[in-house]
């Protein structure tokens, strides 16, 4: 064996071992180098390197080294033949299990390698020295200097000091023991002045002050002196003692229910507490990314960097007596932004628009410069590029256009010319591009509305057949027969222009608002109803009103509600299936938006864009039932067309800008 030292902080011992030596004589070196590694300083530990085959190093425990090693006394004067005050140490971090000291100690002192004790009676005179005394356990070593001098007569205390000169105490909690350290010669003895507070006690021996606090204290000085024969030292101590801790009773928020705009730093939403203070905050699960909590004060700050729907967070406020907790929402909406698309090659208003299987958008009817068209195009989003179709077999505008389970669309009615409105329909097929005749209404209907049912059929409800006459009835179209049969269940009242929306489940459609009434007397409308699925026989009357407005639009809700508003109100309503009642929020503006655009966003939000005069937009958020402004378009526009893309964006195609028909097309990214 030989045994070669590797240069290290630690001093660590690395043993190459032959593969020859014998198992008895292996185990033998590992005990040996076990109790070589405590032999340096620093952390100590040891590694071994080639000890050859089955040989394994001992599992053994990470041991802490000492650490803050000091002595009550750095610099000692004592006086010949006179018994020393003990000296003792104090250390954190492991437990010491040794001590040593270089150089020797004058004759007649003494350490003691368990405790780190010096004392003793020193019997020869010796000038200041400095003293390194180490202590050290399986995980390494710490050092401390002490400065010790020997002479013929007694020396005064000098440096007095505490560990903690100002101390803040808590009535009813146990404190760290204060201890003191000195220099010059030996105190034999401390007092105190004023008394400390009711529970502290100072040692007269040692000086160390240690108690429990029973009443409150204000901040004041007290005077501690350290005296021995030869004179004495003071120091001024400043403690205050505070009242018990109580636990925080409760904790909240400014704002409890949070709607915040990603890219836009937060106003810091700061936190009260009641009872007790609190000395730290936590929250789980973890925020949105870009916002953070002070685990100090517990404020909420940052800048949200991406969309989530609303979220519920526990904060916990904590201090050493206990906690409280709070609940705190917090949703993120976003602004988005718009960018130009391919011009429509026919400027229009009042077209209809559906998005085909494969993602494509087709545009059908409506009203341009030349008047009412049977013009088709379609847009390719993956090329952004529209390419004009086949014309339809009738002119129209105000038609309804639905996609078909087959992959077909069907539009069917709206007007031919300026209130003259047509009851003919007629099919779309994308494979073969082409329009052909399919069964024609019972009655002629515009801005009626359509819904697909889940058994693929469409349902045509109310609608206007001349400028004065609205349909109080409804009729089903079967794709597979290519007829349409008329409903028995009437309308409670004729009405057109209204929202129209299946609800979850598909047994109704709510209709809401519109214009209707009896022939000659059509007026604003103010009542929903709830039409059969099933042709049972009569409509469900909501009740209360609605606000009164010449066209409504409306969306179907991730939840099942629906979203509806109308030209005539700043109001937006929110119809609950399960209550059969509506709920009112005041949009963004604040302004009545004439004929704009209502898109359900991918997200689940709702995209409110434009409106006479209006190039503006803004975005419902379902979860927290409040509006946002949203980024505004290039151009006003009204009576536009606007279809969501398998992307995620928004399509708004021309429509109406005040002055004339726009090419213009807009996409809108969430």
């Amino acid at each position: 064996m030989h045994i070669r030292p590797v240069p290290s902080s630690r001093h660590a011992l690395r043993l190459d071992l032959s593969s020859s030596i014998g198992a008895w004589f292996r185990m033998l070196l590992m005990g040996v180098a076990v109790l070589l590694s405590g032999c340096g300083g620093g952390s100590g530990g040891f590694s071994f390197v080639g000890a050859g085959p089955g040989v394994t190093p001992p599992d053994t425990p990470t041991v802490q080294p000492p650490s803050g090693f000091s002595y009550a006394m750095t610099s000692a004067t004592y006086e010949l033949g006179q018994p020393i005050v003990p000296n003792r140490p104090s250390a954190s971090g492991g437990t010491v299990e040794r001590y040593t000291i270089e150089p020797a100690l004058p004759a007649g002192l003494v350490i003691d390698g368990t405790t780190g004790v010096i004392s003793g009676t020193p019997t020869v005179l010796a000038a200041s020295t400095v003293y390194t005394v180490t202590a050290g356990n399986a995980g390494g070593t710490a050092t401390a200097r002490v400065v010790v001098e020997v002479r013929q007569s007694p020396a005064a205390p000098a440096g007095l000091s505490y560990r903690e000169l100002a101390p803040v105490y808590t009535v009813g909690q146990g404190i760290a023991a204060n201890a003191p350290s000195s220099s010059g010669g030996p105190i034999t003895g401390y007092g105190i002045a004023p008394a400390l507070p009711a529970g502290l006690s100072l040692d007269a021996l040692t000086g160390v002050i240690s108690g429990t606090p029973t009443a409150t204290a204000a901040a004041a000085d007290y005077v501690v002196t350290g005296t021995n024969t030869a004179g004495s030292a003071t120091v001024t101590l400043r403690l205050t003692v505070q009242p018990a801790l109580a636990a925080p009773a409760s904790v909240s928020y400014d704002t409890p229910a949070a709607l915040y705009v990603t890219t836009e730093p937060i106003v810091p939403n700061t936190a009260q507490v009641t009872g007790g203070p609190a000395s730290s905050f936590t929250i789980a699960p973890a925020l949105p990314a870009g916002l953070s909590i002070n685990a100090a004060t517990g404020a909420v700050t940052g800048t949200p960097g991406a969309i989530q729907s609303q979220a519920t967070y526990t904060v916990t406020a904590s201090n050493a007596a206990g906690s409280a907790q709070t609940q705190l929402k917090i949703s993120v909406t976003a602004r988005g932004n718009w960018t130009a698309a391919a011009p429509i090659p026919v400027a229009r208003h009042y077209s209809a628009a559906v998005k085909l299987a494969n993602g494509k958008v087709l545009l059908v009817g409506g009203i341009g410069g030349t008047g009412y068209t049977g013009a088709a195009d379609l847009y390719d989003p993956a090329t952004d590029t529209w390419t004009t179709l086949p014309q339809m077999l009738a002119a129209r505008a105000d038609s309804s256009a639905t996609l078909l389970a087959d992959g077909r669309v069907l539009v069917a009615g709206g007007d031919s010319s300026n209130s003259a409105s047509q009851a003919s329909a007629e099919l779309y097929d994308p494979v073969a591009n082409t329009w052909t005749a399919t069964g024609s209404m019972s009655v002629a209907r515009t801005r009626h509305s359509a819904s697909l049912l889940p058994n693929g059929k469409v349902l045509a409800i109310g609608g206007y057949q001349t400028a004065t006459q609205y349909s109080q009835t409804a009729e089903l179209y079967d794709p597979a027969t290519g007829t349409w049969s008329l409903m028995a269940t009437p309308l409670s009242t004729p009405r057109a222009q209204h929202g129209a929306q299946l609800l979850a489940g598909g047994s109704a459609v709510l209709l809401i608002g519109g214009i209707g009434g009896p022939s000659g007397a059509a007026h604003q409308l103010t009542s929903a109803e709830l039409f059969p699925v099933n042709d049972s026989g009569s409509t469900t009357l909501v009740a209360g009103t609605v606000p009164a407005g010449n066209i409504y639009i409306s969306a179907l809700l991730a939840d099942g509600s629906v979203l509806a508003s109308t030209d005539g109100s700043t109001t937006a309503l929110r119809f609950d299936p399960s209550g059969l009642a509506f709920t009112a929020s005041t949009i963004a503006s604040s302004i009545k938006r004439v004929l704009p655009t209502m898109t359900v966003l991918a997200d689940g939000r709702v995209l409110l864009a434009g409106g006479a005069g209006l190039a503006t937009a803004e975005i419902y958020n379902p979860d927290v039932d409040t509006w946002t402004a949203a980024a505004s378009m290039s151009n006003a526009r009204s009576r536009a067309t606007a279809i969501l893309l398998n992307d995620g964006s928004v399509l708004v195609i021309s429509g109406d800008s005040g002055s004339g028909d726009l090419t213009s097309v807009e996409r809108f990214t969430p």
